[in-house]
Parts: C-alpha cells; sequence; structure tokens
C-alpha cells in the first residue's frame, strides 16, 4: 500500500469518529444533575437533561428530551415509592412524557393535564379510587350538604321570585 493508501484509510478512520462522536452527542448524550437548581437551570433552555429527585415519598427520574413542536418534552418516572398508601406502589417504574412550554421550570408532574403515559393513567385511578372511597364513607353527610344546597337554592329562587312581583 503506497503513501496515499495510508492516507486515505487514515482520513477515512477520522471521518467516521468525528461522525460517531457526532451522532452520540446528538441523540444520546444528556447532560447529568445532581440538584434542583442545575435541572431547572437545563428545564429553562430545554437542553438534554438527567436528574434523580430523591424526596420524602418517592424517588422521581426526570429526562429532558429536548423540543418538540414548540414545547419541552420531559420523559418523568416513579423509580420507587417508600412512603404512602400500599396502592401507591403500582406507580413504581411507570413514566410519563410531559410537554412543558419552553421556558417553564415548573415540576413536569405538578399538571398531569400536559403529560401522557402509564403514568398519568395510573395516577388518575388512584384518584378516581380515592375519591370513590372518600364518597361512600362520607355518603351521608354528603347527602345532608346536598339537601342544605337545594334548600338554599329554593330560597334564592323563591326570594327572586318575591322581588319580581
Amino acid at each position: 500500500m503506497d503513501n496515499r493508501g495510508v492516507g486515505k484509510v487514515i482520513i477515512g478512520v477520522l471521518i467516521l469518529i468525528v461522525l460517531v462522536v457526532a451522532i452520540y452527542f446528538s441523540f444520546f448524550f444528556y447532560y447529568k444533575c445532581y440538584d434542583v437548581a442545575c435541572f431547572r437551570a437545563h428545564q429553562e433552555k430545554c437542553s438534554k437533561t438527567k436528574f434523580v429527585n430523591d424526596v420524602e415519598n418517592a424517588e422521581w427520574q426526570y429526562r429532558i428530551k429536548g423540543k418538540e413542536n414548540g414545547k419541552c418534552e420531559i420523559n418523568v418516572k416513579i423509580n420507587k415509592v417508600s412512603q404512602g398508601d400500599v396502592n401507591k406502589l403500582v406507580l413504581e417504574g411507570k413514566s410519563m412524557n410531559c410537554f412543558l412550554p419552553v421556558g417553564d421550570i415548573s415540576s413536569p408532574e405538578s399538571d398531569i393535564s400536559i403529560c401522557h403515559g402509564e403514568l398519568k393513567e395510573k395516577t388518575q385511578e388512584l384518584i378516581i379510587q380515592k375519591l370513590h372511597a372518600y364518597i361512600v364513607k362520607n355518603l351521608g353527610e354528603i347527602g345532608v350538604d346536598l339537601k342544605n344546597i337545594g334548600e338554599i337554592t329554593n330560597e334564592i329562587s323563591n326570594a327572586t321570585k318575591n322581588e319580581t312581583k
């Protein structure tokens, strides 16, 4: 092999290395944050970032995926539930994608109406179960409250009729 052939191989290998590095940083690299302030700074710019937030009752994992249709896509996952109702264990390992406006630094899970995925569905199921249990437990009190509302509505209606006469 002559010098030109060796030069072409070296240039080809260098181009391949640059291409692999560019693909890695474009699609697979995520900056890693170790505190909320770091994560919020990256969230504001919607730059690819990973962050695990171990709070009192659960360990949350966040991954900013980037911009999509003018929104910042953030994957939210519950790694583990450490406290609370046993029913919450069904949330472990579940995730959802949330779409916040670029520049918004609020917690992605604070408004699940902007999220989609299994974590959102399971969270809604738990909320419905708790509401059902609350209604069944307090059915008598709720009935009295509804009766009182009906009586107040009738009083207002009668007062309005008397004023128009």
